[in-house]
């Protein structure tokens, strides 16, 4: 389990609290500014609103063929290919700038928010990036939040960076490295003694169509797919709805 801890923005007092990967909720939270995230329990508990959370686990007990193994028949010779092809090169991120660069460049182009820099100070110590480069500029990046006691390493930031829209060998090269990415953390995490793989999410039966595709982008390195639980103490549940409805009054 995780648990990070940050001062209120608005309030003189006070701290809000983000635990990840628990069992289930702490009923002392209930009283305060606290999210459960990837929560074991499926049930309801007391003081919290309970928000269903689907991810794809992969495992990384076995060899490195049975994890190749696992990945599926048009997703292989995407990620051999990417392997083979000169000048690429996977490293680790040491930077947390550079992390951060890299997905609010990510971000712009999507027409998304950049990254929330008060949550990502906070999970730095905690957590692992890796990217694929070219020619010295990184086509794709993955940023982990890794629990050595539990063994587990969940997928949080990605950024795969579209140089030039109009650039189609590009864009399949950079969707080859995504793929390789992905598998060559998996070796690595299993170099390190994790033994679980998150995806970082599944929209299970969304009929939005960039999350149908990001399913099955998922799917395709197999695995298990599992349901867990956020949780958000009640007190920031309701302070999140007023907080929703005055935005909308402006």
């Amino acid at each position: 389990m995780l648990r990070f801890e940050f001062p209120l923005q608005r309030l003189p007092f006070g701290k809000a609290t983000h635990t990840w990967f628990a069992e289930q909720p702490d009923p002392a939270d209930a009283w305060g500014f606290a999210i459960y995230y990837q929560a074991k329990s499926t049930g309801p508990v007391r003081g919290f609103a309970r928000e269903q959370k689907h991810t794809k686990f992969i495992s990384l007990l076995g060899t490195e063929d049975d994890i190749f193994d696992q990945i599926g028949k048009n997703t292989k010779p995407k990620i051999k290919r990417a392997l083979s092809e000169g000048g690429l090169r996977f490293s680790t991120i040491e930077n947390p700038e550079e992390v951060r660069d890299l997905y609010n460049e990510f971000a712009r182009g999507k027409g998304r928010p950049p990254l929330d820099e008060r949550t990502f100070r906070a999970y730095w110590p905690k957590m692992l990036a890796t990217k694929i480069s070219a020619d010295g500029d990184a086509l794709v990046m993955h940023a982990f939040l890794v629990d050595e006691g539990l063994k587990r390493a969940n997928h949080l930031y990605s950024a795969s960076l579209f140089r030039s829209t109009d650039d189609g060998d590009r864009r399949s090269l950079i969707g080859r490295a995504n793929r390789a990415l992905h598998y060559l953390n998996m070796l690595s995490f299993k170099d390190r003694g994790i033994v679980t793989y998150d995806l970082g999410g599944y929209a299970l039966g969304t009929q939005d169509p960039e999350l149908q595709e990001v399913n099955e982008f998922k799917d395709s390195f197999g695995g298990q797919l599992v349901e867990e639980s956020n949780y958000v103490s009640l007190p920031l549940h309701w302070a999140r709805k007023v907080s929703r409805l005055l935005r909308g009054r402006k």
